[in-house]
């Protein structure tokens, strides 16, 4: 027996029964990466600090603990964004189906739609996470601490800062991945009686969601890079984040085009890219357990 695709084109699944498949995904997804998750935003927030030297420097100042810092609002975010992607896709993909586009521009769309309403919702979390990840004191930061810093400092537009631009990596990173992931299933449904029992196509089939996260990814680090600096660039306490002071100046009163720009014109074009190879390990086994753990959460409540 073929077990259901809950993600295809057609499939009507409750918005409820997709919020609790989706939240708990989220959460098994963060629990499996959170310590690339926090060497990856150290090495995009901080330049001229290579992967081991990062490694080593939070195991040595931070210990073990250091990997999970921010945990708590990262859990609550992937939670939250977990459940709103996936509850939010399944209430597009319905909506839209009347529209009678093909599988992978609605894919394409639908996935888009998605992304800009989960990053909405979830980023004041984001940026939580973001700020506590980064944070190289030895000493945890207390969670109701750095809502109060952020609150006194900016007010509610702190917990907001580069949304839109947040909206628009993730948006263009979602539609990205499932659009790829369309794509390579339809085609994979179309061409199984020719190249079924081929060992390649079967891999294709399998990997649709991994080859999805790799472009996606691809597509979209520079943006999430300079969205990282200008999420903490606002910060009184620059040097909790990064001995380089001067390079936070720079960013002071920019948006993200100019942030990137900045970065660029500084420090090249491999600096957009710090962390990249991180964040595709973390990537492919995050969307392939998200996935994963979502269809498998759906069979028990649909079924």
């Amino acid at each position: 027996m073929v077990n259901k695709d809950h993600l295809r084109k057609g499939e009507k699944i409750q918005v409820t029964s997709s919020l609790m498949a989706g939240s708990l995904s989220g959460l098994v997804a963060r629990t499996f990466t959170a310590p690339m998750d926090t060497i990856k935003i150290r090495l995009q927030v901080m330049p001229g600090m290579g992967f081991t030297t990062m490694v080593k420097d939070v195991l040595k100042k931070e210990g073990l603990r250091g990997f999970w810092k921010g945990n708590v609002p990262g859990s609550a975010m992937y939670v939250i964004y977990g459940g709103v992607q996936f509850s939010s896709y399944s209430f597009y993909n319905s909506a839209l189906n009347e529209f009678g586009w093909g599988p992978q521009l609605q894919g394409l769309i639908v996935g888009a739609l998605a992304g800009m309403t989960s990053s909405m919702i979830s980023y004041p979390f984001d940026v939580l996470r973001t700020r506590f990840a980064a944070d190289r004191r030895v000493m945890f930061s207390k969670l109701t601490h750095s809502i109060y810093e952020i609150w006194s400092q900016r007010g509610i537009q702190g917990f907001f800062k580069g949304c839109l631009s947040s909206m628009l990596t993730i948006s263009l990173n979602t539609s990205i991945m499932f659009g790829t992931y369309e794509t390579i299933r339809v085609y994979c449904d179309n061409t199984r009686e020719q190249f079924g029992e081929r060992q390649w196509h079967h891999t294709l089939d399998h990997s649709a969601s991994s080859m999805g996260a790799i472009l996606a990814k691809l597509a979209t680090f520079p943006l999430d890079t300079a969205r990282r600096r200008l999420m903490i660039s606002d910060s009184r306490s620059v040097n909790r984040f990064t001995p380089k002071i001067e390079i936070y100046e720079r960013y002071k009163g920019r948006g993200i085009i100019r942030v990137g720009w900045q970065i660029l014109t500084y420090e090249g074009v491999f600096a957009l890219y710090r962390g990249l190879p991180l964040a595709l390990l973390k990537s492919i086994p995050t969307t392939a357990v998200s996935i994963w753990s979502y269809e498998a959460c759906l069979r028990l409540l649909v079924n």
